[in-house]
């Protein structure tokens, strides 16, 4: 760009001076030879330099287009370098720890010592490990089997001097709520709520168990709200006469103790009751067994058959 711009201000001070342009003494090599020589220093010569540094100027924009980028970024590294420097002190992360200077140079030194020392004799020795207690592995199937729970230790609780001796509500519950390792879980989790004045994150499902557990216990249960047994393990137990005098089959329903209380009081469906009905045998007596009393609909039906077998005698 500078060449051109000199050329063509040369041209014009040639031509204001009144010289002739086609004065030139062109060189013997062509323009892309390496070993090519200088022009003369005729106006025409000038001309021919403006005509060169115009072409190289066209060529050269098209590449500037497509080398921008790494252009830019070259030239903002080259400018943010030494402010960078200067910066140094406002930047954090330079005044960051530097791992190097944590590690024992005597230990560094010892390692340096033993490497060499087995370069020298060419004996292997294996490396020294730290030791680590032994995980047994353990297969699926044996995840989804657990271990029984042992009753001795709280059996013997209620003989521990430093804690008094724990019955339900009603003083007939054998079951103590606080006794099971789940409420004692139940606990830690709400005392730690209460100290760190945050809750704990769980998942829905979990946060159901605990919900359910949680009401178990303010129940007299053991917390096993969520396992089989079922809710309300302790009025199980405080209301265990009353439940087997309704005839229940067992312990393992799903609900607290209530539920198939609030089960017979509901009313059973049309096809159940008529599936009952079916079911149901009368006494059988002298006379044999006794007549179904007819619907309303199977003695309309009889009448309008009766009907018309008269119209169609008369």
């Amino acid at each position: 760009m500078l060449s051109y711009l000199q050329s063509v201000v040369l041209i014009s001070a040639r031509r204001g001076a009144g010289d002739s342009l086609t004065e030139r003494t062109p060189p013997a090599l062509p323009f892309g030879a390496p070993e090519r020589g200088t022009r003369g220093s005729g106006a025409g010569d000038l001309v021919d330099s403006a005509i060169e540094a115009r072409v190289v100027l066209e060529k050269i924009k098209v590449l500037e287009g497509r080398m921008k980028y790494q252009i830019e970024k070259l030239v903002r590294v080259a400018e943010e370098a030494p402010t960078a420097a200067n910066n140094a002190v406002n930047d954090p992360l330079a005044f960051r720890p530097n791992p190097q200077a944590l590690m024992d140079q005597e230990s560094a030194a010892e390692d340096e010592d033993e490497d060499h020392k087995e370069a020298q004799d060419g004996i292997y020795r294996p490396p020294k490990l730290a030791p680590v207690p032994y995980t047994e592995p353990r297969a699926e199937k044996d995840k989804s089997r657990r271990l029984p729970v042992p009753h001795a230790l709280s059996n013997l609780a209620h003989l521990d001097p430093s804690k008094p001796y724990m019955e339900s509500t009603s003083g007939l519950g054998s079951t103590p709520a606080l006794m099971s390792s789940r409420a004692r879980e139940l606990q830690r989790m709400t005392e730690f709520e209460e100290e760190n004045m945050m809750r704990l994150v769980m998942k829905k499902k979990e946060a159901r168990r605990r919900k359910m557990d949680e009401a178990d216990i303010a129940l007299g249960g053991t917390g096993a709200a969520s396992s089989r047994r079922g809710r309300g393990g302790g009025l199980e137990d405080e209301f265990g006469d009353v439940l087997k005098s309704l005839g229940r089959s067992g312990r393992g329903a799903v609900g607290d103790g209530y539920e198939e209380l609030r089960q017979r009081g509901k009313k059973q469906s049309a096809l159940v009751r008529a599936r009952a009905r079916s079911d149901d045998v009368d006494d059988l007596g002298d006379d044999g067994p006794k007549a179904r009393k007819k619907s309303r609909f199977e003695k309309e039906v009889k009448a309008a058959k009766k009907r018309g077998s008269m119209k169609r005698k008369s």
